[in-house]
């Protein structure tokens, strides 16, 4: 059914100028004309102008049956081109709308793997100076436990000396009582014999004797000391083992995190391979979805090559109905003049009898 505004008589119109200007109306061209209106509204009612238009035109003198089949092939002729035309069309709007479709796809799929490619880098990076930083880190725990076994070295080689010190203080101290008592084993023998002399010796004896307390108070203090000394330096030296089993402990969780970064960098490097493998996957796609699109265009060049030789087809259909329907002039013009001359024989014959 026809739409509102395009009527039988605006195509009869618009054919008839289209005819005059000396071109054959088609469906395109009485769209062009009009400006309005679908195929499949023109088509019908284009038919049926030609149907009225049988008659006219310069074909007449033709046989009927010639005439007949001359316009139902340039008829279907028409048609089919109109067809074809339209699938044609229709074919590479839906190639096109498809391909444009896959192509957008494509590109914000390369968009999107781009920028997590981007952000995957970023990671990495990051990842790198984390690993960097944690590494610097273990470093300087490594420098402060070898700092830390140099210092408890240096307590144990202390404490050592100290317990050689205090061996050989308790040593003097015991050479120091070994002597004393010996003095006063040799002081009980001879003091019979010296007891004058013991006298006067004995307030010299009893100021070595106090000098000798002194000295053994003196060392007690200072074996008192040392063991005080020795007592912090092993509390020191326990503290130092607690440090450094806390510094093993360290390292050892730096060393399990280190490890941790590692097969996580090794983890993101995989997926980042594997995003670039998409990638490539997808740039082949859009490269097959630009092949296409080419052979599309191919394959619409080529319809469009086949609808100029429809065309020229047509044009040498129309040459031959011409050529046609001059032979036909031709012919009539000689069937005139034999019926001509044939009717003067048959007068002459006449007026002879």
């Amino acid at each position: 059914m026809a739409r509102p505004g395009v009527t039988y008589f605006d195509i009869a119109n618009a054919a008839e100028v289209i005819k005059t200007q000396g071109h054959e109306p088609t469906v395109d061209r009485v769209r062009e004309q009009l400006g309005t209106g679908s195929k499949s509204t023109i088509a019908p009612l284009l038919k049926r102008w030609r149907t009225e238009n049988e008659g006219s035109g310069h074909v007449q003198g033709l046989p009927t049956d010639l005439l007949e089949t001359v316009k139902s092939l340039h008829q279907r002729l028409q048609e089919l081109a109109d067809q074809r035309i339209d699938e044609s069309e229709k074919s590479f709007q839906a190639a096109n709308d498809q391909l444009t479709q896959s192509l957008t796809a494509a590109h914000q799929r390369i968009s999107q793997l781009t920028a997590e490619q981007e952000a995957l880098e970023e990671q990495v990076a990051q990842l790198e100076r984390d690993k960097s930083q944690q590494a610097q880190t273990l470093e300087n725990t490594r420098l402060e436990l070898v700092r830390s076994e140099s210092q408890r070295s240096e307590a144990v080689k202390r404490t050592t000396e100290l317990k050689d010190n205090i061996a050989e203080l308790k040593q003097e101290n015991k050479d120091i009582r070994e002597h004393f008592d010996h003095y006063q084993q040799r002081t009980a023998a001879d003091r019979q014999l010296e007891r004058e002399q013991f006298r006067s010796t004995s307030q010299h004896q009893h100021d070595e004797l106090q000098t000798l307390k002194h000295q053994l108070s003196a060392a007690q203090d200072r074996l008192n000391q040392l063991q005080d000394t020795n007592t912090e330096l092993q509390l020191q030296q326990a503290s130092l083992q607690d440090s450094n089993q806390s510094l093993k402990q360290d390292s050892q969780q730096l060393t399990v995190a280190m490890d941790n970064l590692t097969r996580e960098l090794e983890t993101t490097k995989t997926q980042n391979l594997a995003h670039q493998s998409q990638q490539q996957e997808l740039q082949q796609a859009m490269a097959s979805v630009t092949q296409q699109r080419s052979e599309s265009d191919k394959e619409r060049a080529l319809m469009s090559l086949r609808w100029e030789a429809t065309k020229s087809e047509l044009g040498n259909l129309k040459a031959q109905l011409r050529d046609l329907s001059e032979e036909n002039r031709l012919l009539l013009q000689e069937k005139a003049e034999i019926l001509g001359k044939f009717k003067q024989l048959q007068q002459s014959r006449a007026q002879a009898d």
